[in-house]
């Protein structure tokens, strides 16, 4: 399966990146035999409004991080993200794709989301399993509608976020601007980590957008894009404490202050005295991560995707500032009735505890999305919560009333592209073949969990077609599952003849198994087939 997703992925590079680099490549940036500590890890995602640049962000990650030889463009219909033809064609983000690749020692899971409203459920769920994200925000547009409605998506979850202001070589380009709009219309406390070189606000180009000033480690930050444009090269020198700079400097560790005791301390120490180039970077550093984590102020960073400007500095703030699993809250289960229940160390009298982050414990994890794939059938992406999901392990599905199924498969997706791996370990992301009877938001369980009864252990289910209106009643341990917002469109849908009522329901049953947002229902008056949803 390795080779096979090399040798798609090679046809997409550009000479000489053939077979056998690209295996040996993969193995070296990405082997899943040797899973990642927890704390190397990062479940991020990339939100913003429609064209605010996520995609081509997402290409330039990509390509530094060493995944590509050739750096995808959305005009040219390249990407590696989106892959669907109708998202080449109309050059948008239609459904989130999944991507994992390594930076500084670290496994990054990244999921690309649309940024049209017509597309909210796609954000919706994969916010449920995000640790971090970024926040894509146009220089010249400033916070937009969209931007708003996944920021508050993002709110809702407690998703520690960082910004990343784009476009700074386009016309009408502001930044200053933009950091209002961030702390006004997105009621967060904006940290700014970097700046241009030259102190105006106002569109970059040439020299000046390739030179920023790093307000947090005090260095000049060379983008070298003369020779090749990839601005693959980034030095760093030191700045020689240019007049606006060290007032940026200040205006960080003041807002730092304000809310961080520890910073407020350290900056009227002795060894400090209030003089913001004595500051250590170190401890402007953690104290932004804190801050962070605790989602009381999110860092900003500047660049311009496009022309390759800043990508880097954004890699390094998601591994420096955005947290790992271990780093958020261990979520809440419930049981069919509501009642909050324990995994673990439970007391009797008091059944309200968490799901920890325990790779020795039983099984949890979460479906938060279904494709369903030709030759593969449905494919099932899902967060391991606790214990360690293993290839041909038979999964209890708690919210079909105990169904059991098999997981035939296991996969690590490069957006299409897959890599058969033997387990995917708790606090990770990953594909599942195999289960025909799992939608969106459903909760997957060891069969000894400690939460099904003796009965639902050995009982055998019978699995019902897909589409069933008749739900079962939900069994053992469950998460929370995702809010679908209501419908916004009704039409009737019916064959074109009696030979293609059986395909038509079979789409129709595939369609809602990969949309959670779609139902399909049947008027009596009319008989009509009624199809309404996003």
């Amino acid at each position: 399966m390795l080779l096979r997703a090399c040798l798609a992925t090679s046809r997409r590079l550009r000479p000489p990146f053939g077979l056998a680099a690209c295996a040996q490549r993969h193995r070296a940036l990405y082997a899943t035999d040797a899973i990642d500590p927890l704390s190397r890890v990062r479940n991020i995602g990339i939100i913003a409004h429609i064209d605010a640049g996520k995609t081509t962000t997402t290409e330039r990650m990509l390509h530094y991080a060493g995944f590509t030889r050739k750096i995808g463009d959305v005009d040219d219909g390249d990407t590696i993200m989106d892959y669907l033809p109708a998202e080449r064609e109309r050059g948008i983000t239609i459904q989130s794709a999944a991507i994992t690749f390594g930076w500084r020692d670290h496994q990054l899971h990244l999921i690309d989301t649309p940024g049209h409203v017509d597309f909210t459920v796609e954000v919706e769920r994969a916010m449920r399993v995000l640790d971090g994200a970024v926040t894509i925000v146009d220089a010249v547009s400033g916070v937009q509608a969209q931007t708003k409605t996944v920021w508050t998506q993002a709110s809702r979850y407690q998703i520690p976020r960082i910004v990343f202001v784009n476009k700074m070589d386009r016309d009408g380009a502001n930044w200053k601007k933009a950091i209002r709009d961030i702390e006004t219309k997105l009621s967060v406390r904006p940290l700014v980590l970097m700046i241009p070189e030259y102190a105006g606000g106002e569109r970059l180009e040439g020299r000046a957008l390739e030179c920023w000033m790093d307000v947090v480690t005090m260095e000049r930050v060379v983008f070298d894009i003369g020779k090749d444009n990839s601005g693959a090269t980034v030095r760093r020198e030191c700045w020689g404490h240019s007049a606006h700079a060290i007032d940026a400097r200040e205006r960080l560790i003041e807002a730092l202050s304000e809310i961080d005791q520890r910073t407020l301390d350290v900056f009227l120490s002795d060894e400090v005295d209030g003089d913001p180039t004595k500051m250590p970077a170190a401890e402007i550093s953690a104290a932004i991560r804190r801050v962070t984590l605790s989602s009381l102020a999110s860092p900003v960073l500047l660049g311009a995707s496009f022309r390759n400007i800043g990508v880097q500095p954004l890699l390094d703030a998601i591994i420096d500032y955005l947290p790992a699993p271990t780093d958020r809250p261990s979520p809440l289960a419930l049981s069919p009735g509501s009642i909050p229940i324990q995994l673990s160390k439970t007391d009797a009298k008091d059944r309200s505890m968490q799901v920890y982050l325990d790779p020795s414990s039983k099984l949890v994890a979460f479906a938060f999305k279904v494709i369903v794939d030709q030759q593969r059938g449905p494919m099932v992406f899902v967060r391991v919560y606790s214990g360690t999901l293993d290839s041909r392990m038979t999964l209890v599905n708690g919210t079909r009333g105990g169904v059991k199924e098999r997981a035939t498969k296991l996969l690590q997706m490069y957006a299409d592209l897959p890599e058969e791996i033997p387990s995917i370990a708790c606090g990770h992301i990953g594909v599942v073949l195999g289960l025909k009877q799992t939608k969106t938001g459903d909760t997957l369980l060891h069969p000894q969990h400690p939460s099904l009864s003796k009965s639902s252990k050995s009982s055998s289910k019978k699995h019902r077609m897909i589409g069933d209106s008749a739900e079962p009643s939900a069994i053992g341990l469950q998460l929370h599952g995702i809010d679908v917002p209501p419908p916004v469109f009704f039409c009737a849908v019916e064959a074109d003849s009696p030979q293609d009522v059986r395909p038509l329901n079979e789409a129709l049953a595939n369609m809602t198994l990969e949309d959670p947002s779609l139902h399909v229902s049947q008027d009596d008056e009319t008989g009509q087939t009624l199809l309404s949803g996003m």
